[in-house]
């Protein structure tokens, strides 16, 4: 009587003493009657750890493990026997471990359990779909553990079982996005210290064979889950397209006329991401689709590619005569001019033949964009076409080519831009813009004060815009700064 009084730990520590059969059931006694659940969970550690000296003691034990899972009422106790299950390394343990998973009802903090003692026991392939099917799981302990044992396997064997999981059809998009952000995962660890897929190639040639040989899946599965919002995704798409893009290219490109509004949408968007040169004449197509999301991810794209031709198709876009565009469309219009000054960012020795051009199209929404992207880009030979722009009688033109004058800051559009101030008939707007070039252009030029000639023009200008300023209490732009 006076053993049972015994705490869990000083039974084990006192095994040898006792003897293993009966420290066993003393743990045993304890697991089954005591009421405080801590000293419980303590025995049963303990007896799983004296069951792995003896397989006897171990056969016994399993019983009352399997019994406490399957029955017991509380999530801990029931946590506990499924690790003892996992120490005692029973095969036998595998059944009812698996019936816990097979249940629609389960505690994550028991799945969790259960899934760390299978892992223990075995893990070969019909464990392995175990852990592959809770890919998808919205508690995260549970997903990342899965996903941190399934990166642990041999990468032939991880992307052989992935591949043939996304064929699955009882899995979710969910499902499948995981599954695709694990290969990717799996890509991304074997080539970490290389800039290119090479050594990947060199070193692993089997699965490169067997990603081109589930192409199609891969394709078909990517063009419907792919969100450029969840970035863990968009990586790994961008890994596993780029090793197989020679051999995905053109089933990729093909999928632009798809009739499937999402598919068409992801393909224009990886078709930008992959920078498919091949692919623009079919991204100007979808400049005029019926879905906004398709044209603008097409605008995108193209910036992206930073393909020189597709300037001017991305220009007539805006070359319409309904003046209300630049207001309903003006998302479109942004994506636009992103799209144009990415072109010409990734092309750093082209000529600008086609913008300066544009200037002379008799659209002013042209006009107004154009200006717009030479500011942005900001190069001293765009000063003349901007300044011929300040003749325009369309008061948006003008405004905007003064900022980009502005943001340019060359020098010599002081005189033109004062001459605006010292025009009565000037818009108050206008001058107010006028006046925010000019200090752009001082704020970019005065590191070359020590330079006589810029001391002296800045000097000069300085002077005459302080006394037109200080003359001028009542001109009708500073209302703005009220």
């Amino acid at each position: 009587m006076q053993q049972s009084k015994i705490r869990p730990q000083e039974i084990f520590q006192r095994s040898e003493e006792l003897g293993l059969k009966n420290s066993a059931n003393l743990l045993t006694e304890i697991i089954e009657s005591n009421a405080d659940d801590n000293e419980r969970k303590e025995a049963i550690k303990y007896l799983a750890l004296i069951g792995n000296n003896s397989n006897s003691i171990k056969n016994e034990c399993f019983g009352t493990f399997e019994n406490l899972l399957i029955s017991d009422n509380r999530v801990e106790i029931r946590c506990e026997a499924a690790k003892a299950l996992g120490r005692i390394r029973h095969e036998k343990g595998l059944k009812p471990l698996k019936w816990i998973l097979e249940q629609e009802q389960i505690d994550n903090q028991i799945k969790l359990s259960v899934l760390k003692a299978i892992h223990k026991i075995r893990f070969e392939d019909p464990e392995i779909q175990l852990f592959i099917n809770e890919l998808d799981n919205n508690y995260n302990s549970i997903k990342d553990y899965v996903t941190i044992q399934l990166l642990s396997l041999n990468p032939e064997d991880l992307i052989t079982l992935s591949l043939s999981s996304l064929k699955n059809k009882r899995f979710s998009n969910k499902h499948k996005t995981e599954l695709v952000k694990l290969i990717g995962y799996e890509l991304s660890s074997i080539n970490v210290s290389f800039e290119d897929m090479s050594y990947l190639k060199a070193k692993y040639p089997e699965i490169l064979t067997n990603l081109i040989q589930n192409k199609k899946i891969l394709l078909d599965v990517i063009t419907l889950i792919l969100k450029e919002e969840d970035s863990d995704l968009l990586n790994s798409i961008i890994i596993i397209l780029k090793l197989l893009e020679d051999k995905l290219e053109n089933d990729l490109i093909k999928l632009l006329l798809n009739d499937d509004f999402i598919v068409r949408k992801n393909a224009v968007i990886l078709s930008g991401k992959l920078k498919l040169k091949n692919a623009v004449d079919l991204l100007i197509t979808n400049l005029d689709n019926i879905y906004n999301e398709v044209s603008i991810a097409a605008i995108e794209a193209l910036g992206e590619i930073g393909e020189l031709s597709a300037v001017s198709d991305l220009l007539d876009v805006l070359d319409i005569d309904d003046v209300g565009f630049q207001y309903s469309d003006l998302d479109m219009k942004l994506y636009i001019l992103d799209a144009v000054k990415n072109i010409y960012l990734n092309n750093k020795d082209a000529t600008y033949e086609e913008l300066f051009s544009s200037l002379n199209r008799d659209n002013n929404t042209i006009k107004e964009s154009v200006a717009f992207i030479l500011g942005e880009i900001g190069k001293e030979n765009f000063v003349k076409p901007l300044l011929d722009l300040l003749s325009v009688r369309n008061l948006d033109v003008r405004k905007v080519a003064i900022i980009a004058l502005g943001k340019i800051g060359n020098l010599e559009s002081l005189d033109a831009l004062l001459n605006i101030l010292d025009d009565k008939n000037a818009y108050w707007l206008i001058k107010k813009v006028v006046v925010d070039a000019i200090y752009n252009i001082f704020q970019r030029n005065w590191y070359r004060i020590k330079n006589e000639d810029v001391r002296r023009i800045l000097h000069k200008d300085l002077a005459l815009i302080s006394e037109y300023l200080g003359k001028q209490e009542d001109e009708n732009y500073k209302d703005c700064y009220n």
